[in-house]
């Protein structure tokens, strides 16, 4: 029962500090049920033209023994590493997101192509054959420093399991909000 109580102490801690961060509107941890669907959307989602779509990072964050949601506006920090990549076949990153006032670096032997102002893609001819977007688990940090907490990761939900998030929790379909998935165990 101690133990219990500690673990509980640990999560109303991690949610606290969770919804305490700039930016966050909404902040609670996923239930059974919703994981499972998550689980499902993200499996089977459609494939945009040639490129299928994988979600490494929530898929990963479902291995987790807890999982808090947050609902972030524009005002939540950047993150610490590219959230959107794509992949060749072969495993090699051939594009990326660009992060806020990252400076493009060259590569010898390929071509840099600007997907607007955020997203760059590395060409080279005959490469990225089998090419897939890939959504990459993500550090979080204020999470990882808090003590009593292991394996810490995060990843944006794809917009269906975003849509199907919010409709869950009685939340409205606001496009200028995105929610973020933190998994974590406890020691």
């Amino acid at each position: 029962m101690a133990a219990r109580n500690k673990a509980d102490r640990k999560l109303e801690e991690v949610q606290r500090m969770l919804a305490g961060l700039k930016g966050v509107k909404h902040c609670f941890y996923l239930t059974k049920g919703m994981r499972s669907r998550i689980e499902m959307i993200e499996k089977s989602y459609p494939s945009l033209g040639p490129l299928t779509v994988r979600n490494e990072g929530v898929l990963e964050c479902l291995k987790r023994e807890h999982i808090a949601c947050i609902v972030k506006d524009k005002s939540f920090r950047a993150p610490p590493k590219p959230t959107v990549l794509i992949v060749g076949e072969e495993g090699e990153v051939i594009g990326r997101e660009l992060l806020p006032g990252e400076k493009v670096k060259d590569h010898p032997g390929k071509k840099t192509i600007f997907l607007g102002t955020d997203f760059v893609i590395y060409y080279e001819k005959g490469k990225g054959r089998g090419a897939m977007f890939v959504f990459p688990p993500v550090p979080f940090e204020e999470v990882e420093k808090m003590e009593g907490v292991k394996h810490v990761i995060s990843s944006s939900p794809s917009a269906v399991a975003d849509i199907f998030i919010k409709e869950k929790r009685g939340l409205k379909d606001d496009p200028k909000l995105a929610s973020i998935l933190v998994g974590f165990d406890l020691r």
